[in-house]
């Protein structure tokens, strides 16, 4: 059975839309982007989507007829929504389909948790409506109440948390179901906003980039966070018209640290060569590798030993667009699948910028045609977790 991506949507620092972001990457070093909307004391570069909460509620009832009730939502579920509001735009009609939801995020609601927190200290009283869309499944439930107003039969849904691998993974877990139930389509996706608990929480593990991001460069100094929705549509139908075909997507661990990837790489080693056997690819049949190349350096070193452990000396193209778009964290696979399905469609691939001094390996750093045929798009998470995701052009 084939699995083909027919759509795909992509909210970032750039804006809506896969090709915007695209073209943003392709044309454009990096730039350091003003913040607007997300309140935080740690002075470092940050890739903020360009609306605020009051922006979202108005594009989605004007542009994508999304009207909302009254309430409190959370960033996540607003980002949420808008990535599958302009999914649906491009993709075919979920009217009487039978459709299963998978979305991934790892802080949830906790931009609203952290306000209610904030008030709770200082005064003792809080509104507790802030609360109430703090679990991670808030935005998949308001996911689903969009799906269903499109008369879509959502007929299982679900919330991943794998730290940053967990859009990847997403993918993995709508693939199984289009392949063992009586499923017409899969929304796979991934949400993160920028929030006070992320910020800080990477700034204390020492890994945020006090400059620019630089991919596999000798002197990166870490990882730059941003926030990204990011979703894709998948089916079995032969007859819908597809971006790609999603070969395989496989996932492992080497349990070796809680923030950090095993100096030999085992478990991005296991995802990536699984992947291709699940896929039937030979190594060397893989035209470019989408890299996880969060520039820390313990990912990009342990990344760089996984793919010479996979490829031998002769590692494909590669690069990170991390630089552009930030660590969206729970948004990130997807994303860059939509990213190199992309890719495929135009027989491009996207560079990394900034880099300038070598390692061990190094990255494609202008943009370049290539006859793209097979691409890996790897995301490593804490834990040691490893998602691997091979697709081929249609």
């Amino acid at each position: 059975m084939k699995i083909l991506c027919c759509a795909s949507s992509i909210v970032s620092v750039s804006g809506i839309g896969v090709g915007k972001c695209f073209d943003d990457i392709a044309d454009a070093d990096y730039s350091a982007k003003t913040l607007q909307y997300t309140n935080t004391a740690v002075d470092v570069p940050l890739r903020e989507i360009p609306f605020s909460n009051e922006d979202i509620i108005r594009m989605l009832a004007d542009d994508y007829n999304v009207e909302l009730p009254s309430r409190v939502y959370t960033r996540a579920a607003l980002l949420s929504m808008l990535t599958v509001a302009d999914l649906l735009k491009s993709a075919p009609s979920v009217d009487g389909k039978k459709v299963v939801v998978v979305n991934a995020t790892t802080a949830g609601g906790m931009d609203k948790s952290e306000i209610f927190y904030r008030d709770f200290v200082a005064d003792g009283d809080a509104d507790i409506a802030l609360v109430a869309g703090h679990e991670p499944a808030d935005s998949t439930k308001h996911v689903c109440d969009l799906l269903k107003s499109r008369g879509a039969d959502v007929v299982w849904s679900t919330t991943v948390s794998t730290a940053c691998s967990s859009s990847a993974v997403a993918v993995g877990v709508g693939m199984d179901m289009l392949k063992c139930g009586d499923v017409d389509l899969a929304i796979c996706m991934g949400v993160d906003p920028l929030c006070k608990f992320t910020i800080n929480g990477f700034n204390s593990l020492g890994i945020l980039s006090k400059n620019v991001c630089r991919p596999f460069d000798a002197d990166r100094d870490g990882l730059s966070l941003g926030e990204g929705a990011a979703s894709v549509m998948l089916t079995k139908d032969e007859n819908i018209p597809a971006l790609c075909e999603v070969l395989s997507c496989e996932t492992a661990s080497d349990a070796y640290h809680q923030t950090a990837t095993s100096p030999d790489a085992q478990g991005p080693t296991l995802a990536m060569k699984a992947a291709l056997k699940k896929a039937g690819v030979d190594a060397d049949k893989i035209s470019y590798v989408n890299a996880h190349g969060t520039a820390t350096p313990n990912n990009d070193e342990s990344e760089s030993t996984a793919m010479v452990n996979v490829f031998g000396e002769k590692v494909p193209p590669f690069s990170s667009t991390k630089f552009w778009t930030g660590h969206t964290l729970g948004a990130c696979g997807v994303l860059e699948l939509a990213l190199s399905a992309e890719m495929l469609k135009r027989q491009q691939i996207l560079p990394t910028r900034n880099f300038e001094k070598v390692e061990r390996l190094t990255p494609v750093c202008k943009m370049e045609k290539a006859e793209l045929e097979y691409i890996m798009t790897n995301s490593f998470g804490f834990g040691g977790g490893a998602t691997s995701i091979i697709i081929k052009r249609v």
